[in-house]
């Protein structure tokens, strides 16, 4: 990991992860935690320059999308302990619901074209729920 990867890296961590974070629980009502599988993107700096805006942002609009009513919120109180964003190096990207863990998987060096859009996302997870 460079220098570049780093810096991206701790400002993610200091800067922008608590907030989005903060949004992914206010629309959920509950104490959901976003992990970054941060290993997955440290040699990838134009992942690292996508996980905020085509990751973990899109999931927080996902999860407005789900928890529009009381049923939503509920939902994801019952259904949803964790999210966990990995980076691929190639392949399709996907998300998940398995024993309460979101996982959302993009290759996110490809910018959009590696990654689900945030209506995409809200429906399988809906379905999941």
């Amino acid at each position: 990991m460079g220098l570049i990867e780093k810096r991206l890296i701790k400002e993610a961590k200091e800067s922008w992860l608590p907030g989005e974070q903060k949004d992914i629980q206010e629309a959920a009502g509950a104490p959901v935690v976003v992990d970054v599988d941060w290993p997955t993107f440290e040699t990838d700096e134009a992942a690292l320059k996508n996980v905020q805006h085509l990751g973990v942002r899109l999931l927080a609009n996902a999860f407005r999308v789900i928890c529009v009513d009381d049923l939503g919120k509920e939902a994801v109180r019952e259904g949803v302990q964790r999210i966990v964003v990995t980076n691929l190096k190639e392949g399709a990207a996907s998300v998940g619901l398995k024993d309460g863990v979101v996982t959302l998987a993009c290759v996110f060096g490809k910018g959009s074209d590696g990654c689900l859009r945030d209506l995409d996302i809200a429906k399988i997870i809906t379905r999941a729920l």
